[in-house]
């Protein structure tokens, strides 16, 4: 019997993660304007004010700091999430680079 060893530690798994949350933001640039997961990305609550202490992070924190990693702006995003091969590419090579 033949045992197959895999090295997870070579294994990058934040990349993994890093592009497949990217890549969601990308499907969620070009929805609709109607859809909810957008709206839920672009909503801000008025009057909202962060409890004491270290923040919770979350998603869009989050995402903020990846797209600060691959040196791109909000809008920058909206504009080449828009066509999604290029958006997919774009991703791709940040995950490279970053590997």
């Amino acid at each position: 019997m033949m045992q197959i060893k895999f090295n997870y530690s070579n294994f990058a798994y934040p990349s993994v993660i890093r592009e497949r949350r990217l890549r969601w933001l990308g499907h969620v640039r070009r929805m609709d304007e109607a859809r909810i997961p957008k709206q839920a990305l672009q909503w801000e609550v008025a009057g909202f004010k962060r409890r004491p202490g270290r923040p919770r992070i979350n998603w869009k924190d989050t995402v903020n700091k990846d797209l600060q990693r691959m040196g791109l702006t909000w809008e920058e995003v909206e504009a080449s999430a828009q066509d999604r091969q290029t958006w997919r590419q774009r991703v791709a090579l940040c995950i490279e680079d970053a590997g």
